[in-house]
């Protein structure tokens, strides 16, 4: 969007923010704003949108797809200049009381477990169920290079259940030592 510009506030508006690229993505690809009349002015840095028919760059190289990578942290703007957010704001008074949009966060809470943890004791009803599970994780889990990773991983598991986190490091480590 232009500096300086913003969304309006009106609920129709903002439903054509999503229509009109969607339409675009449709007809012509994923990469439809890299052709010389959709492309931005400068440069643009989306890892998000990679891959695909009609991509005209580099496709970022070895960053990663996401920004929250902890193996190459992505370094913005205000890091590098040491300026803080709000300075770079182009919002008006009149869209901040609608609430401005927070930019790559994302907490877990323990409240999202809940229902993993109740699917995991349904699992456990039938015999053998939370053991195949268990081996497709592992499976899935030992091809992660990255022993922090992996650590996180399990972390994850054990806040749904203490077992099954256990048991998925053990059987995992075991499989990688293994191989």
């Amino acid at each position: 969007m232009v500096p300086g510009f913003a969304p309006s506030a009106d609920p129709i508006l903002q439903a054509r923010l999503f229509a009109y690229p969607d339409a675009a993505r449709y007809r012509l690809g994923v990469n439809y704003q890299q052709l010389p009349t959709n492309a931005a002015k400068v440069q643009v840095y989306c890892p998000f949108q990679r891959d695909g028919t009609m991509r005209f760059d580099n496709n970022y190289g070895g960053d990663p797809n996401y920004v929250g990578s902890s193996l190459k942290p992505t370094k913005f703007y205000q890091d590098m200049k040491a300026t803080n957010p709000s300075a770079l704001a182009l919002h008006t008074e009149h869209e901040q009381w609608a609430g401005e949009v927070s930019a790559y966060t994302s907490e877990i809470k323990d409240e999202d477990f809940i229902q993993p943890a109740a699917l995991w004791d349904i699992i456990g009803r039938e015999p053998g169920h939370q053991d195949r599970l268990i081996t497709n994780l592992v499976a899935s889990v030992k091809g992660v290079k990255y022993p922090e990773l992996r650590k996180a991983v399990y972390g994850l598991f054990s806040r749904v259940n203490k077992d099954l986190g256990l048991k998925l490091q053990e059987r995992t480590e075991a499989a990688i030592k293994a191989a």
